[in-house]
């Protein structure tokens, strides 16, 4: 996120930090990285650096639809990765530092939580396709040791949700298209800007939903799995890679995780099935990239149809729509595909 939160009260971000992990911080300043949490440098009176994230708990619905299932999926999700780190030995996954009360989190008010991570002086990767072949190998044995190590985190991470960001304020506009938004400074033009392709996104999330219900026997199988191990989420530290931002791990088909690493024309896949042993869906895959796809879209119309600032946050979400909207057109010709590889009449 490119701007701090502007409800949230630094005093009381400090008290907690103090009283959960006994950080008085000397500095604290915001990063504006990542795009589904807020992050702080801590420099301690010691000089020594941590890593803060603050999580917004009514702007992660795909965990759960009140703050406090947010707040408990969250804390599931931060204990798995710990587990992964601890007990199966993956040295990659970047977990939480555990607060005074052995909890990987802390309530800051109503709305938010507060979760330290060690300081990272390393080299994180843009956001989008793996271009390196090398990186995107390396990155996809990580995930097979992940996968892998489904057996020692089953009983006690949390399980996917095949859903996305959105859909409730995605399914408000696409009733009243035409309606005018008065909800802050890029509304109307947003509003203006999806308008035409409403026919098209209600087609998509159909199509979405079809691919759900007629995948759901394949993706019965299910493993441990990160949920977004796209480059950005890489950095390269002391000459080896690690694996951050782990609030999406959950039990969840294999797919769910190689659909953001392997090419479009599917390099890799054969890769992660010599190692594995763990047969992948070619329909599952395009269903977890039209998840993403409509997770983006949606995500940016809740933001436009409800309260909002001009900020940098809004204004990236502003230039980025209509290069999304441009993409409407190849997932019709894409889930054609699927559904003729598959033996179904497209409806």
């Amino acid at each position: 996120m490119r701007s701090p939160p502007p409800d949230l009260v630094p005093q009381q971000l400090e008290a907690v930090l103090a009283e959960g992990w006994g950080l008085r911080p000397a500095s604290l300043e915001y990063l504006p990285v990542g795009a589904g949490s807020h992050h702080w440098t801590l420099t301690d009176g010691d000089g020594q650096r941590h890593f803060v994230t603050v999580d917004d708990l009514d702007n992660k619905d795909w965990i759960g639809g009140s703050s406090e299932k947010v707040r408990d999926g969250l804390g599931r999700a931060y204990r798995t990765a710990v587990a992964l780190r601890d007990k199966a030995g993956l040295q990659f996954v970047m977990a939480p530092v555990a607060a005074r009360d052995g909890e990987p989190l802390r309530r800051v008010d109503d709305r938010y939580t507060a979760s330290v991570f060690p300081f990272l002086a390393g080299r994180s990767h843009g956001f989008g396709p793996f271009a390196d072949a090398r990186l995107r190998d390396s990155v996809l044995d990580m995930i097979c040791a992940l996968h892998q190590s489904t057996p020692i985190v089953r009983d006690c991470a949390p399980r996917h949700a095949l859903r996305f960001a959105g859909r409730e304020d995605l399914h408000a506009f696409l009733a009243s298209p035409r309606q005018t938004w008065e909800s802050g400074p890029f509304a109307e033009a947003a509003r203006s800007l999806l308008a035409p392709h409403a026919a098209d996104l209600a087609q998509l999330v159909m199509d979405f939903d079809r691919l759900v219900e007629s995948t759901r026997r394949v993706r019965a199988h299910v493993v441990i799995t990160h949920g977004e191990p796209h480059p950005a989420n890489v950095m390269a530290v002391d000459g080896r890679l690690l694996l951050i931002d782990w609030d999406t791990v959950g039990l969840g088909p294999p797919e769910r995780d190689v659909a953001l690493i392997i090419t479009a024309t599917n390099d890799g896949i054969e890769r992660y099935q010599q190692a594995t042993g763990i047969e992948l869906s070619p329909a599952v895959i395009t269903l977890y990239r039209l998840r993403w796809y409509l997770d983006d879209l949606a995500s940016a119309i809740r933001m436009f149809r409800n309260a909002h600032r001009d900020t940098p946050d809004t204004r990236h979400w502003r230039d980025s729509l209509s290069g999304h909207l441009e993409q409407l057109p190849k997932w019709a010709d894409s889930l054609g595909k699927t559904e003729e590889a598959r033996g179904v009449s497209p409806s």
